[in-house]
């Protein structure tokens, strides 16, 4: 349970951390997990849950992963073609900013010169995943950027030889620059060829088990994430550097992925998207910790005189000015032969040359060495001033995410977004549109298009596109006005049998309170008397032909008196939908008249009471109308989510008056139908250059993951 006790904690923390720095983007994701783990330590009963790791654990564990995924994501092409600038920046510039730093504490503040080196050691790794979280939403120079990955990558292997070097000085009391030197081409060197064959078995092994046919998901996945752990064990073992092995490994596994990346494309992708889970779990993790080792740190000097503990302080602020000034100079001295000079714009070299020195954050490999330091010397003396080095090291690492937060958004512009949200929102609700009046053309059930478009709706996931209430509610009172204009401008035309009358004065009245109160009941009720009324005076059989003429006069006197007030005036709005609504019945009137029915009784009869027939005259007067409401709504200007609820809301009304039995083999058809047209209306997008190429990315993301599910769903049933 100690595992569990320790884990739950901190990933409590991390969970939390994160929704905290999406809430306020503008502090950075670490902050907030530092922060956490301050508070976590401080609450007694989960700081004596939350036990310390080991460091050669903590490194193999955390740190190797993160180095494996960091190396994944970086080309070998780019690799060889800046090797002689890698070796600049991991290797000549992280030795001399290490000797500096070190003169530095030992002329400057009076430590021994092994310590000295031992702390220069530690604070000269940087972090790139720190890095990108104080750079987000900052454009930095695309070469300065390159530089500071390259140099993140390599040049902890750097700091964790020198660091050894430093710990041997203190254990033996003698140092060879000579011995040094070869001690780290060995394990440099070393480390790069374990890394290289291990890449290449790896990448062996995948290969030949795909070829082979054994493509099981939990197998090769638990292969990708075991990986680097082992081949950091073995190279460790072996006495070269694990951290080159991991790095050297990625860089060759990222190149495998370009060769077999549709070999099997869903393994990629899962591998993609455990990586960064995985990696931000990691990174979360050693921050929490670094907040926690910060008030341990604390405690051991809180009895301390406040000065002891601000001169530690001062010690790490005066370091990190130090190296920040020197990796400045180093920056600014760069001249076109330099390797390095393809990172560095000549014309913008003191700019460069700030965005570089401060661009040196520090995070999760220097919080691992210092944690790495013993607690006693081989003699069995304690480590001297191992609290103090963490308390310095802890402070560099804030330091370094504190200052480029506030000064590099002065130096650098910020990111111009290839899209803005309202061109996304516009976008994303237009391809739902797009879908949704793909489903209405289709000759389905009620019921299907109901899900189908209930199902497409909810594309607008829970962010500022989803419909709010008072959306919903205009579309439902739009709907329902358009739907009894429709049912009035057919009685008053004589198209409506009575049964059909009485079934939608119920539905009407038990619905609406208000409508049941209100004249348009009373005026049905009147001429569903009116009916009855004539049937019993009227003694006579009236043929279906005369039927059928008088109703077609009828209508012919309606459009007659509706277009003499035309002439003499504008029509009101209710005039004018009249005119309009009484003109769709006429060509549906002539439509019935001239489909081959045996006799003119089965033309009539097609409006009477059988009740089948009455859900269906309801829907031919109903839905020509609402039809061309929504189609007039999305060709003006109104809000596209207006336009996706007046389609939500006219499918369930369809299906309210008629309960059908829904296939699911055919919803899921008619739904693959309207992601495709969804992916149509994104190509006619592109074509057309309406959208930018990273929108489109990301709406083609949208519903082919989309597809991808609804298929998956389809072949699990």
């Amino acid at each position: 349970m100690t595992i569990f006790y320790t884990l739950v904690p901190m990933i409590l923390t991390i969970i939390i951390a994160n929704l905290l720095s999406q809430a306020m983007p503008r502090v950075p994701k670490a902050f907030w997990q530092i922060l956490g783990g301050i508070i976590l330590a401080m609450i007694p009963v989960l700081r004596h849950s939350v036990v310390e790791l080991d460091p050669e654990w903590f490194m193999m564990l955390i740190i190797a992963p993160l180095l494996f995924y960091e190396g994944q994501r970086t080309d070998v092409r780019l690799v060889s073609k800046n090797f002689r600038a890698i070796i600049s920046l991991a290797g000549i510039i992280a030795v001399m900013t290490v000797v500096v730093l070190m003169l530095f504490g030992h002329w400057a503040i009076g430590w021994a010169l092994p310590m000295a080196l031992a702390l220069a050691a530690i604070v000269t790794p940087t972090d790139a995943t720190a890095l990108e979280s104080v750079t987000e939403g900052l454009a930095v120079p695309k070469g300065i950027g390159r530089a500071l990955n390259l140099e993140s990558l390599f040049n902890d292997a750097t700091g964790l030889v020198v660091l050894e070097l430093a710990l041997l000085w203190m254990n033996t009391g003698t140092f060879s620059f000579v011995h040094g030197f070869e001690e780290f081409l060995v394990v440099a060197g070393g480390g790069a060829i374990v890394g290289a064959l291990a890449g290449v078995v790896l990448l062996y092994i995948r290969q030949h088990l795909l070829r082979a046919q054994f493509d099981d998901t939990v197998a090769h996945v638990m292969i990708y994430l075991l990986s680097p752990i082992l081949v950091y064990g073995l190279a460790e073992h072996t006495g070269v550097s694990g951290i080159i092995a991991v790095v050297v490994m990625g860089i060759i596994s990222n190149e495998e992925k370009h060769h077999t990346q549709f070999m099997s494309s869903q393994l990629n992708n899962l591998n993609n998207q455990l990586t960064t889970i995985v990696s931000q779990l990691l990174n979360g993790l050693v921050f929490v910790l670094l907040g926690l080792s910060l008030v341990r740190v604390f405690r051991t000097y809180l009895h301390e005189p406040i000065v002891t503990w601000l001169g530690y302080i001062g010690i790490g602020l005066a370091i990190y000015a130090v190296m920040t000034a020197f990796r400045h100079i180093m920056i600014a001295r760069v001249d076109r032969d330099s390797p390095m000079a393809s990172m560095v714009d000549q014309a913008h070299k003191n700019r460069d040359a700030w965005i570089f020195a401060l661009g040196g954050v520090h995070g999760t490999v220097t919080m691992a060495m210092a944690f790495s330091l013993p607690l006693t010397l081989t003699n069995g003396q304690a480590f001297p001033h191992r609290d103090m080095l963490l308390l310095i090291a802890a402070t560099v690492i804030i330091v370094s995410l504190v200052a480029p937060l506030f000064i590099l958004p002065r130096l650098l512009p910020k990111v111009q977004a290839d899209y803005d949200m309202t061109e996304y929102s516009q976008a994303h609700i237009a391809m739902i549109n797009a879908g949704m009046a793909y489903v209405e053309t289709l000759n389905v059930s009620n019921s299907v298009k109901r899900n189908v478009i209930g199902q497409l709706q909810d594309q607008l996931g829970y962010g500022a596109d989803q419909l709010d209430r008072a959306l919903w509610q205009r579309a439902q009172t739009d709907i329902q006005r358009v739907t009894d204009d429709a049912v009035d401008a057919a009685i008053d035309a004589g198209l409506v049998s009575q049964a059909t009358m009485v079934y939608y004065r119920r539905v009407k009245a038990n619905a609406d309170a208000r409508w049941a109160r209100g004249t348009n009941n009373v005026r049905m009720w009147f001429r569903i008397l009116e009916g009855v009324v004539l049937r019993l005076v009227n003694t006579r059989q009236i043929k279906p032909e005369e039927r059928m003429h008088k109703i077609a006069a009828k209508m012919q006197r309606r459009v007659d008196r509706l277009q003499r007030k035309a002439a003499r005036r504008t029509l009101t709005e209710h005039e004018q939908r009249d005119l309009e609504q009484t003109l769709r019945m006429q060509k549906k009137f002539a439509a019935v008249k001239q489909m081959n029915y045996r006799s003119p009784e089965d033309a009539v009869a097609k409006y009477q009471s059988s009740r089948e027939l009455v859900f269906t005259e309801i829907a031919e007067i109903s839905e020509p109308a609402v039809t061309e409401f929504i189609a007039q709504a999305e060709s003006s200007d109104e809000d596209p989510r207006y336009v996706v609820a007046l389609r939500d809301v006219a499918a369930q009304e369809r299906d309210r008056f008629h309960d059908q039995q829904v296939s699911t083999a055919e919803e899921q058809a008619v739904l693959l139908g309207a992601l495709g047209a969804e992916l149509t209306y994104v190509q006619d997008g592109r074509q057309n250059d309406r959208f930018s190429a990273a929108l489109i990315n990301e709406l083609y993301n949208e519903v082919t993951s989309a597809q991808a599910l609804v298929l998956a769903t389809d072949s699990e049933e």
